[in-house]
């Protein structure tokens, strides 16, 4: 870097961009999202390689983070929301960077410099009272004071005002940041680079992501501990990773030939399963017998998924078990999808698709666009779901028509209006379905829980 030692020290954060990112970023830090086959923060961390990792998250979601990363198989013991040591590296956790991309940058980032884009802050290597003060400069947009601004604005943007007591929706560093450089006298650099705005986004990169995964991991081939029954067809096996202990069962082709299909250690695969590359199945997940899962899907860990299934992307622990279509969508973690439920992701009219996002409905771009659905959700049997829709966070969702294209979180049913879903059996439930895999759900786990609560409480129906 420029002549000097590549700082061993790496400061990931969040920015003040989160609510674009609700519901999925409610109970997670916006890189703890999956693109591919990892997170953004995964993704970052193995393109830096840090001796020392700092995340810089909203501050309600801290504890429940911390006890999460205790169990990630991370290169690094992370931190959560400390103090950065000597000289640091901060990347943006939105940042989506292929192949060389971000090495390249940072290896052109000297000492006391920070690149930007827009008024946001992409990038920084900086020492010292450089670092304390960024790191501060930066929480500020990530303390519980600010959140509750935000749940406010939320409230009055969704009322139909553009403005909140005189201010816009709080966000945006802008000529701040440009005042704050010049005070801590870093030097600010603009770069054009791709920072990632929207959840859709994330369902729109998910196959370069997995292509640009794969090319970057070593491993090929099946392990020696898998186990592939007779009958079972590979198209373009060079292209195909099978973990240890995976059983692939009989009948079940993996075509890799428009892409890579990778399926981490534990799956399994049932009987005439369909799995078209690029593709991810996560650790321990069932695909059960007769899927089809197509081209750009990312499945986590842990899931029970059936149906047809493409470009889409299951956060560990959901369940899709049944027959019925998931198309260009994100599930969040601890979801179950009804058997027989179904969505749209393409208009009768091939017309471009509004989506909610940070309390209003914004033109998304995209002609293919299913349906986001927040962590803990539940939805019934049989439920079409349109395109665009947006389900909250540990929202219960049944209904004879086609349910709204949003539905706010800790609601329950939608007929003839909403409710909303008590706390406490919000809560029974998801330590039920968790004691279910055998993962408590602790106090830190129900605090949240709580937080989550008050906090579209004061936004009510608009997160």
């Amino acid at each position: 870097m420029e002549g000097t030692a590549e700082p061993k020290s790496l400061c990931i954060f969040e920015d003040d961009r989160f609510p674009n990112f609700f519901p999925l970023a409610l109970d997670r830090p916006v890189f703890d999202l999956i693109a591919g086959t990892q997170t953004l923060m995964e993704r970052i961390i193995s393109d830096v390689n840090p001796d020392r990792l700092m995340l810089l998250c909203r501050a309600y979601l801290a504890d429940v983070f911390a006890e999460s990363l205790q169990t990630r198989n991370l290169s690094v013991t992370p931190v959560v929301n400390a103090e950065p040591e000597g000289e640091t590296l901060f990347v943006n956790g939105r940042l989506l960077a292929y192949g060389d991309e971000l090495a390249v940058m940072l290896a052109g980032l000297g000492a006391g410099e920070m690149l930007e884009k827009n008024g946001v802050p992409v990038a920084a290597r900086l020492a010292g009272e450089a670092a304390a003060a960024f790191t501060a400069h930066l929480m500020s947009a990530l303390s519980d004071e600010y959140v509750k601004r935000v749940m406010k604005a939320l409230k009055e943007l969704a009322a139909g005002r553009e403005k909140v007591d005189g201010e816009t929706l709080p966000g945006g560093y802008g000529e701040e940041l440009a005042a704050w450089a010049m005070g801590c006298g870093v030097n600010l650099r603009q770069v054009d680079t791709r920072l990632l705005s929207y959840i859709w986004q994330l369902i729109g990169e998910n196959s370069p992501c997995l292509v640009d995964d794969f090319t970057k991991s070593p491993l090929r081939g099946a392990a020696p501990e898998s186990a592939l029954f007779r009958g079972v067809e590979l198209i373009s096996e060079e292209d195909i990773v099978i973990g240890s202990e995976v059983e692939v069962r009989s009948g079940t082709v993996l075509d890799a030939s428009g892409g890579p299909v990778v399926i981490a250690a534990g799956a399994m695969i049932e009987p005439n399963a369909i799995i078209y590359g690029p593709c991810f199945i996560g650790e321990r997940t069932i695909v059960r017998g007769g899927a089809k899962i197509g081209p750009g899907t990312s499945i986590g860990g842990f899931c029970r998924v059936g149906g047809e299934v493409g470009e889409t992307i299951i956060a560990p622990w959901s369940n899709k078990q049944h027959e019925g279509f998931l198309g260009h969508s994100y599930i969040g973690s601890w979801v179950n999808l009804g058997a027989g439920s179904c969505n749209s992701d393409l208009k009768n009219n091939y017309g471009l698709i509004r989506a909610w996002c940070a309390g209003s409905m914004r033109e998304t771009g995209r002609r293919f666009l299913g349906f986001v659905c927040g962590t803990h959700t539940k939805i019934a049997i049989n439920t079409r779901i349109n395109t665009g829709t947006v389900i909250g966070y540990n929202a219960n969702v049944y209904t004879d028509g086609f349910p709204p294209k949003f539905i706010p979180s800790f609601t329950w049913s939608i007929e003839p209006e909403f409710s909303v879903y008590s706390l406490d059996k919000a809560i029974e439930t998801a330590g039920t379905m968790m004691d279910r895999r055998d993962i408590a759900l602790t106090k830190a786990g129900r605090d949240l829980m709580r937080a989550i609560f008050r906090l579209v409480k004061s936004a009510r129906y608009n997160v």
